[in-house]
């Protein structure tokens, strides 16, 4: 069965949600660790020098968090860390990461879950009710109906994270806000501990490996990147701002609990540590208060932990590094129904385990380990340059700041305890065997990014020159391309009926010599050049032919400029705005910060009412920009009230200006190279780019 049919079997996750939901499954899976379950174990353990380990945490996680935003818009597939490593290193390290993921995914769900019960017992304990030791119960209960309501699609998931975080927030943002003026004394007596780092200085980098287990968070937005709305905008926003956000409340909240109690109180209390804080607060209403938030946060770390270990399954499946029936996807939920299964049964089997803290650290050192080659991932493919990459967002520093985020993770498992390095171990080594045993043979296939046409990445342009008065191709025109082939057709326009054998035998030697040096000039530049000579009456055609024989990507009208200044991009047709386009758009701005002047024609009868605006031709061009991962700084934009495209490019451009013209269709491109694209080149004074339509855009 061919791949496409069997995807189709199998079927797509839709894209469904938003940056909220987004923002919410990452704020959602920290928040509930970090403050409902680690105050009391962290400041136990490192006293007020526990704010250091979580601000520590937090600048991996952010560096962690920048490198991946470039791999995700690069690559907005449902995976995440897995996705990236199998892509740029291969199937042996996607099966490591992959399986190493969803294992640590489970270890992390299954912590929050045992958080979530000890929150519960609390509640059954403040009420009078007494259970015996529910914990696990409680545990496995909700493991079940969390599986439940993931089974039931990922919109109604993102709501339950929207609610759930923006009550979270409220509550803490206003709790520990009013707990920490009181600590510094604004509001009644200063409340600080006299000793800030009661266990040692290597209390807080043991703190930091135990802990870190409060930041697996934001990788889980890039693991349901394929379920992102508008994943070039709100990828960067949500995996970025998910860390700054959480970290914050990490250090308010550490800060006001160890001002509040001492590192030998806070260990007594435990896991349930932020109730008593709250509870000195603001009194009996604030240990109520959260117990409440506890229960919510407990439970939305472990719904969103679940979403993404589901769709880290899914993707290993999909790629074949699991069997491929996991990967099959709910007809009526659009949910991939065997992983979930997967998930939860794993989830609740590991709940029985009980050792809360041991369950924490190796979920910490597996998504350590994932981080690390994430960072290194984008070291490499940085290094690489494939042609398939085209992230929308880019790391300043990129080599420096991913060869300082993978040190920092791998050298962060050191300070982990034996027993989580020997269980994360096993694990990665019984990937190890599973991929040599089952899934050696598997080939991965490169992504395609939403926005890019891969073959514009490596254009063959076609460049019509004149045999008797030729014009020399200068720098300007060429180096503002990443990567290029280039086809020379020498032309010569003949009357009707005249031999084109004769008019190539009356070529004089000068005119011959003349084709050759330029050709040489181009190849000792380092590009790849191909000739051709055509003799004939009808340029258009002859440029139509050579275009489908020589399989060209664009045609560049030939003007000696000694530099470019700006793109200027004339838009008449819906039809000219596709991905051929804004991916020669991306590389000429990204690899020379050319602005981009789009200029679109309107006259009385174009105009289009503003709540029609999807309709208008310059927010339809402007959108195929920004998807394209364009700074929006750069694109400007002009309406001609003209009716004839020529006239409107006449009006704005100059010598230093390269016009990028999008063709309309390849039915009539004879028409196009006769009137629209001849008529330009023959009106302004600097070269014309025109885009081919082919029929590779839709394919």
């Amino acid at each position: 069965m061919s791949r496409e049919r069997q995807s189709q079997n199998r079927g797509e996750l839709e894209r469904t949600l938003g940056l909220g939901p987004a923002l919410a499954i990452g704020i959602g899976t920290m928040v509930g660790a970090g403050i409902f379950v680690f105050p009391g174990i962290a400041g136990g353990d490192a006293g007020p020098a526990a704010m250091f380990s979580f601000l520590i945490a937090g600048s991996i996680a952010m560096v962690v968090a920048i490198c991946t935003t470039e791999l995700a818009t690069a690559m907005p597939q449902s995976g995440g860390g897995y996705y990236f490593a199998s892509r740029i290193f291969g199937s042996f390290t996607g099966s490591l990461i992959g399986i190493g993921q969803c294992v640590g995914l489970i270890f992390a769900s299954a912590f929050y879950l045992m958080g979530f019960g000890e929150y519960a017992s609390k509640i059954f304990s403040e009420l009078g009710l007494s259970l015996g030791d529910p914990i696990v119960l409680f545990a496995l209960g909700t493991a079940i109906f969390l599986t439940i309501v993931n089974l039931a699609g990922t919109k109604g998931v993102g709501k339950l994270q929207n609610g759930v975080v923006i009550i979270l927030t409220g509550i803490l943002t206003a709790l520990f806000g009013y707990g920490a003026l009181e600590a510094l004394g604004v509001i009644g007596p200063v409340e600080l501990q006299s000793e800030f780092v009661p266990k040692g200085y290597k209390s807080i980098f043991t703190t930091t490996a135990l802990i870190f287990t409060s930041y697996l968070g934001f990788v889980q937005i890039a693991t349901v990147a394929g379920e992102i709305k508008d994943p070039q905008k709100n990828l960067p926003r949500a995996l970025i701002g998910s860390v700054a956000i959480v970290t914050l409340l990490y250090v308010l909240t550490l800060f006001v609990s160890t001002s509040i109690f001492s590192a030998e109180e806070l260990s007594e209390l435990g896991e349930t540590a932020t109730v008593e804080v709250a509870r000195s607060i603001i009194g009996p209403i604030g240990g109520l208060l959260v117990l409440g938030a506890g229960l919510l946060a407990t439970l939305s770390s472990a719904n969103a932990s679940i979403l993404s270990s589901s769709r880290a399954i899914y993707a290993l499946s999909t790629d074949r590094l699991l069997p491929p029936g996991i990967s099959q996807v709910n007809k009526r939920y659009g949910t991939p129904h065997w992983a979930l299964f997967i998930v939860g049964a794993s989830i609740a089997g590991v709940t029985l385990f009980g050792r809360i803290e041991l369950l924490a650290e190796v979920a910490s050192l597996l998504h350590l380990v994932l981080y690390g080659v994430i960072c290194l991932a984008l070291f490499s493919v940085r290094k690489k340059s494939p042609i398939w990459y085209a992230p929308t967002f880019n790391v300043k520093a990129a080599p420096m700041v991913s060869v300082v985020g993978a040190l920092a993770c791998f050298g962060l498992i050191a300070f982990m305890q034996s027993t989580s390095i020997i269980i994360g171990t096993v694990v990665l080594i019984f990937a190890t065997v599973w991929h040599w045993l089952f899934a050696r043979e598997t080939e991965i296939q490169k992504p395609i990014p939403p926005h890019i046409q891969p073959s514009m990445r490596n254009p063959k342009i076609l460049i019509p020159l004149e045999i008797s008065d030729p014009k020399e191709i200068p720098d300007a025109l060429l180096t503002p391309f990443k990567e290029l082939e280039i086809n020379l057709l020498w032309y010569k326009i003949i009357k009707e009926q005249t031999s084109p054998e004769q008019s190539r035998e009356k070529l004089d030697d000068e005119e011959k010599e003349k084709m050759e040096t330029i050709s040489d000039e181009i190849r000792n530049k380092g590009y790849k050049v191909e000739t051709n000579q055509v003799f004939t009456p009808d340029l258009g055609k002859s440029i139509d032919r050579y275009i489908d024989e020589e399989e060209c990507n664009a045609v560049l009208t030939v003007e000696s400029v000694p530099s470019i200044e700006r793109l200027l991009v004339p838009v008449y047709s819906k039809d000219q705005l596709n991905k051929r386009l804004s991916t020669i758009l991306h590389d000429l701005s990204k690899s020379s910060d050319l602005p981009i002047t789009l200029i679109t024609l309107s006259s009385d009868e174009m105009e289009t009412e503003s709540e029609n605006r999807e309709e208008n031709l310059e927010f339809v061009a402007k959108s195929l920009l920004r998807e394209a991962g364009l700074d929006e700084n750069r694109i400007f934009s002009k309406s001609v009230n003209v009716d004839d495209v020529t006239k409107a490019v006449e009006q704005i451009s100059g010598e230093d200006d390269l016009v990028i013209l999008g063709e309309t269709g390849s039915s009539d491109r004879q028409s196009f190279f006769n009137t629209v694209h001849n008529n330009i080149s023959e009106t302004v004074t600097c070269p014309v780019l025109s885009i081919i339509n082919t029929e590779e855009e839709n394919s």
